[in-house]
């Protein structure tokens, strides 16, 4: 009897372990033996690897970004897994992706358990995220500053093994692995946009949900603030600002200090009053349409400044959650499941599975993993440690869902123990 394609591709199939992150991030503190993003509970004896790493045009060694913490034992594969079956691996890599297809990255290993050690604080020369400079950093966040420039959230990670096939743009391969990640994970919610990623400027305009603390402001101000220093420097406008719009921006410039220094007098998670968000989203609307009137003489669209604006709320989201899930309760309930519905398994079509792209991040060990070029199959005879899809849980060195971050290394070093053979790939759709 003939072989169908069917029975080859189930041929193919090795088990795997779907990474999965909790929804919203928790305080440091928490005590996740597994999670993405956070501090390292590192063993003394081992240090936070460095490496040297180009953002923009200077070569610095520095700190690399720490990405996860893995705890074996609450990884299931007894009995086929390649890996040990206790210890904690420490993943870091590079967080500067433009331009890179292997980032500088580490992988350690402790034979402790992952909740042996206290976090490891982070070292002075730790590099932002996305690099000093580097194209998807995170601007109005300070470095010198701000914890989060540098450290990402902490998100509690959970296992579950699925088996994996091995195909290239296949439907038969597609339908085979429908079928094993919604035996995994569901059938899946219906999709719907993030509706927070794509908004309008007049749809913020209408929306008096926002600011709902004066954290939020704080965020939103200085993300403006930082666009306007920017369009204020020569060397980033299109062509010299004449003297209109020069003190059209001087002016919103004052306006940002203004509410700068509001919020400095006040407690960060305190409510904001009717009277006060009226006025704050007026005062944001006269912004996005400044960048209307003069955006032929500046680096900034003012559809940027709406982006911004949803990052903004994300992002305040984040720093609540992180604080204590109580403060939660503060939070517009639409922007709130917007947040945690991002991470939510949806309904696969055909196509998502043709082509191995879904649209919810895939997280994942072992099997054969998954990326819009040939990774996958420069590596098919090493081990997939750890696989990465961009996900909007992170800052944007790696949010975007078109791209993928592996960990391989080779299996006679992982017979060895010897994880500074471990390299890391990178690419995007």
């Amino acid at each position: 009897m003939a072989v169908s394609e069917r029975d080859e591709i189930e041929e193919t199939a090795l088990p795997a372990i779907l990474v999965k992150r909790s929804d919203l991030p928790v305080p440091l503190t928490h005590r996740a033996r597994s999670f993405f993003g956070g501090l390292p509970r590192l063993p003394p004896e081992l240090e936070w690897p460095t490496a040297e790493v180009r953002a923009n045009e200077t070569l610095e060694t520095v700190a690399l970004t720490f990405v996860a913490q893995i705890d074996l034992v609450e990884v299931p594969g007894s009995g086929w897994s390649p890996l040990p079956n206790r210890g904690t691996l420490y993943f870091f890599c590079s967080s500067v992706f433009v331009g890179e297809g292997r980032p500088p990255c580490r992988v350690l290993y402790g034979t402790a358990a992952g909740d042996a050690y206290p976090d490891r604080a982070p070292p002075s020369d730790l590099m932002p995220l996305a690099g000093t400079d580097g194209d998807a950093q995170v601007k109005w966040l300070d470095p010198a500053l701000d914890f989060h420039s540098k450290i990402e959230f902490k998100y509690p990670l959970s296992f579950q093994v699925f088996r994996d096939f091995y195909f290239h743009e296949d439907a038969v391969g597609g339908e085979l692995m429908i079928a094993e990640l919604c035996k995994a994970l569901g059938p899946g919610e219906p999709r719907g946009p993030d509706f927070l990623q794509f908004r309008m400027a007049s749809e913020y305009e209408k929306d008096d949900h926002w600011p709902f603390n004066w954290l939020l402001i704080n965020h939103v101000v200085r993300s403006v603030l930082s666009h306007v220093v920017r369009d204020l420097t020569p060397r980033y406008s299109y062509k010299p600002l004449n003297d209109e719009g020069v003190a059209e921006l001087k002016r919103l410039r004052a306006g940002a200090i203004g509410w700068l220094e509001r919020c400095r007098a006040l407690t960060p998670m305190d409510d904001v009053d009717a009277d006060t968000r009226a006025i704050f989203r007026a005062w944001w609307t006269d912004v996005v349409h400044t960048y209307e009137n003069v955006k032929q003489y500046v680096y900034t669209y003012s559809s940027t400044i709406a982006s911004d604006l949803g990052n903004a709320i994300n992002h305040t989201i984040r720093c609540m959650a992180e604080q204590n899930v109580e403060a939660l309760d503060e939070v517009p309930l639409s922007y709130l499941t917007n947040f945690a519905r991002r991470n939510h398994w949806k309904t696969p079509t055909i196509r998502d599975g043709q082509y191995r792209h879904f649209n919810t991040a895939l997280h994942q060990m072992l099997g054969y993993g998954s990326g819009p070029q040939d990774a996958t199959e420069q590596h098919f005879e090493d081990i997939l440690l750890l696989q990465m899809q961009g996900d909007r849980a992170f800052l944007d060195w790696h949010a975007n869902i078109g791209c993928t971050l592996h960990f391989w290394i080779d299996r006679d070093a992982l017979d060895r123990l010897d994880f500074a053979k471990v390299v890391a790939t990178y690419e995007c759709d």
